[in-house]
């Protein structure tokens, strides 16, 4: 009992939490930068980036969350000390990367025509669609990457994700200089050239991992790479609820902007530049939560579930502090802070007025959220994730519900991002309720080997 007690886990949280939060960025990184390309680009391929991107981070949510979640099941084999657990668990995110490539592919050109019913300008559209069948194209890459830094992250070698991450980054921007703008000798693509840096960057990412897994023995492993159905179906039943609840909770903001922006241009703009600022709070928080989930494996797979509390407590304390001094930030430097985003034209002054406003509201969700991302990761990464997707799936319709009586009887950003707050104060209550419940102590994420 002293033991449980006295445990310090926040080194080894910090420790894989750098990598995490690199990681976990990447994507959002890769679309900040062709965004700022665009803006040199044109007008039509710098507003046709927004919806696109958003839609291909919807769909590629799910793929992640599911791929990705191979990485607690090697953080639990790993603890447990089954080197071929560890091998079979990867593979079987690299067998969802591989269904994902081909599922993409299926539904990228229909989805696609969705853009020609938007109401854009048809230049808009069709950018729209180009950006979108492009990186939908190359869906396998990006996944395949998620569920080998799982594996990376679950055995404990985290620094190799960020060194991936690293460079992947890296080869974006340069491809993506070169080919929206024409530099270096290469063709002026516009924004199929920011789209195929994203897919490239993608696919060498890919192929580093590859070559880490390759190393290690993986690919080499027969016993590993043979699927056991079994084993699969398991491992979906688990992993595939994290993805449609990442896929849910983008499709809830991203509904939330679409109301907010039938009250005005100003009013979405603040609102979208409110969303990219809390970013800056988020994806720390969300690497945080991940490093988390990963030490929960590690305990649960060593049996030692009387550590969980102890990691759970003691990482949100860190999220909290990290929380609060975001939510400071924002509530004092409202204003300069939108004056990056807002531009300078005749709006730029509503937006930054309105946005500093918004803020007070982010500063304040922002507290409730660090229970929200903690405590869910570790739900997760327990094994919760069936009862997470059908809870967020009901707070998220209510949410939805009463999002929508608002807009119908009394529309407004303040009753609105009231109501936002709210949502995720409610939801963050919720986990950590059950949380302290310890059901989770019940559900056994992999199967012990059977000792002959």
């Amino acid at each position: 009992m002293k033991q449980r007690l006295t445990c310090n886990h926040i080194p080894r949280l910090l420790k894989l939490a750098g990598p995490m939060i690199l990681s976990t960025s990447a994507i959002t990184m890769m679309q900040i930068i062709d965004t700022i390309v665009l803006s040199y680009d044109s007008s039509q391929a710098l507003a046709a980036i927004g919806p696109s991107s958003m839609a291909v981070i919807l769909f590629q949510g799910f793929l992640f969350g599911t791929a990705g979640y191979a990485g607690t099941f090697v953080a639990h084999n790993h603890g447990h000390g089954n080197h071929q657990g560890v091998v079979s668990s990867a593979w079987l995110g690299i067998y969802t990367a591989l269904a994902s490539g081909v599922a993409a592919l299926l539904v990228a050109w229909p989805l696609a025509q969705l853009f020609l019913l938007t109401g854009h300008a048809p230049q808009v559209a069709r950018d729209e669609q180009t950006y979108f069948l492009i990186c939908m194209a190359g869906s396998f890459f990006p996944v395949f990457g998620s569920a080998l830094a799982g594996w990376l992250s679950g055995i404990g070698r985290p620094a190799l994700v960020t060194a991936v991450t690293f460079i992947s980054l890296v080869v974006n921007a340069l491809l993506a200089w070169g080919l929206v703008l024409g530099e270096w000798g290469l063709p002026r693509m516009g924004i199929s050239g920011a789209a195929l840096a994203t897919v490239i960057a993608q696919l060498i990412a890919a192929l580093l991992y590859a070559f880490l897994f390759a190393r290690s023995g993986g690919f080499r492993n027969q016993a590993a790479r043979c699927l056991n159905r079994v084993e699969f179906r398991r491992f979906l039943s688990l992993a595939a609820p994290m993805g449609l609840r990442i896929s849910g909770e983008l499709a809830a903001w991203t509904l939330f902007l679409v109301v907010v922006g039938r009250l005005g241009t100003v009013e979405l703009a603040a609102s979208s530049i409110a969303f990219r600022i809390n970013g800056i709070a988020f994806f720390p928080a969300l690497g945080l939560g991940q490093a988390a989930g990963i030490l929960v494996g590690h305990a649960r797979g060593a049996g030692n579930d009387d550590q969980v509390p102890a990691i759970a407590w003691q990482s949100l304390a860190v999220c909290e502090i990290w929380m609060l001094l975001m939510a400071t930030l924002f509530a004092t430097a409202a204003g300069p802070l939108f004056s990056i985003f807002a531009g300078n034209n005749a709006e730029s002054a509503g937006i930054i007025a309105t946005g500093t406003l918004l803020m007070k509201f982010v500063a304040i969700y922002c507290i409730f959220d660090a229970a929200n991302v903690m405590i869910g990761c570790v739900l997760a990464s327990a094994g919760e994730t069936q009862w997470i997707a059908r809870t967020f799936a009901l707070a998220s319709a209510i949410f939805m519900v009463l999002l929508w009586l608002l807009d119908r009887t009394m529309p407004g950003l303040v009753a609105e991002w009231t109501l936002a707050t709210c949502f995720v104060f409610c939801t963050a209550v919720v986990w950590l309720l059950r949380f302290r419940t310890g059901r989770w102590r019940r559900i056994q994420i992999v199967r012990n080997p059977v000792v002959s």
